[in-house]
């Protein structure tokens, strides 16, 4: 039997949300205090980037967790800008195996060079991953600029509203930050039947060879992206 990737989350996701969640990795339980805005403090995608099962860590984030990362054998690498309450978008950047999407002037530079290899596109968004689920060939984004970016660049992109997205000290949250993959299945944390768009979104991810997993039957919330990952 294949071992569980590890699942990296906001310790704010419901306890129904985490009980289907360990049914297909182990999750770690992510939270700061005092170093991120205070709504963002549990959000992995503040704290690291992500690509593949490549993370880019900001140097001030908790010991803690980079010692569990250390114990679990979970690779990382040091980003330089430190996360601070007015810079929490260093690390925020969407990629997959083609593209890296960000707004390019806030990005850190490890980060930079880990995704020197992709097309890199730029967008006025610097919450990009937050905004964006990427898929191997095509998007889903909760924001109007980088989805105008997306089609720029011929990629195939589902753009849908915020306002059905639940994101706790914000009127509402991005649909990025409510999801992960893990090999060929998004991960949402919540139930589409709570969007407006949820079939729409159900389609598109099936028209694109993946399958989902809801964690909940609730309204979809931003925890901040769910980072799956496996040991060295």
């Amino acid at each position: 039997m294949k071992p569980k990737p590890f699942a990296i989350v906001n310790d704010i996701i419901l306890p129904e949300a985490l009980d289907t969640l360990e049914k297909i990795a182990t999750p770690i339980l992510f939270s700061s205090k005092d170093i991120a805005y205070p709504s963002l403090s549990g959000h992995i995608d503040v704290f690291l980037f992500q690509h593949n099962n490549t993370l880019v860590a900001a140097p001030n984030t908790p010991s803690f967790y980079l010692s569990l990362f250390d114990t679990h054998n979970i690779g990382y690498i040091f980003g330089e800008t430190p996360i601070t309450v007015n810079n929490c978008t260093a690390y925020n950047v969407a990629a997959n195996n083609s593209i890296a999407l960000h707004n390019f002037k806030h990005t850190d530079s490890v980060v930079i060079k880990t995704i020197k290899h992709l097309n890199q596109i730029n967008c006025p968004q610097a919450y990009s991953r937050c905004s964006t689920l990427l898929l191997e060939n095509a998007a889903i984004t909760s924001d109007k600029g980088i989805e105008k970016a997306l089609i720029k660049n011929n990629i195939d992109t589902l753009y849908v509203n915020q306002k059905d997205i639940l994101l706790p000290g914000h009127s509402m949250g991005c649909f990025g930050g409510c999801c992960g993959i893990t090999d060929n299945t998004v991960v949402i944390n919540g139930n589409l039947d709570h969007h407006s768009q949820g079939n729409e979104i159900r389609q598109f991810i099936a028209k694109n060879g993946y399958n989902i997993i809801e964690l909940s039957n609730t309204a979809l919330l931003d925890v901040g992206s769910i980072f799956f990952v496996k040991d060295k």
